[in-house]
């Protein structure tokens, strides 16, 4: 039996910024971004899920969230995982990221 993944499960799953461009046309609109969004409250959640190793980013200012992402990007903030994803974004899809998670 052959299974079609949906691209939003996709997405997640290996933590991709961009999708192709008919995923999103059949995704009523939804942007890259709030596509990485969505990778990032896999482990981050709301703002009502507080973790000591995985904080709530949602509504944190956009220029803190930023530093650290680029921080991860480049190992000046060692982290296992978080270096791994942040280098799979350009600097301009992470500055698009903490823009629309301190508003969403």
């Amino acid at each position: 039996m052959h299974r079609t993944v949906s691209p939003w499960l996709l997405a997640i799953a290996i933590g991709l910024a961009a999708v192709p461009a008919a995923a999103q046309q059949r995704n009523n609109g939804i942007t890259d971004t709030m596509f990485a969004a969505q990778t990032c409250s896999v482990c981050h959640g709301s703002a009502s899920y507080i973790s000591p190793t995985m904080p709530a980013i949602h509504g944190v200012p956009a220029d803190t969230l930023y530093t650290a992402l680029i921080e991860f990007k480049t190992d000046k903030r060692p982290y296992t995982i978080m270096g791994r994803i942040a280098r799979g974004y350009s600097d301009e899809q992470l500055k698009a990221l903490a823009d629309y998670l301190a508003k969403n």
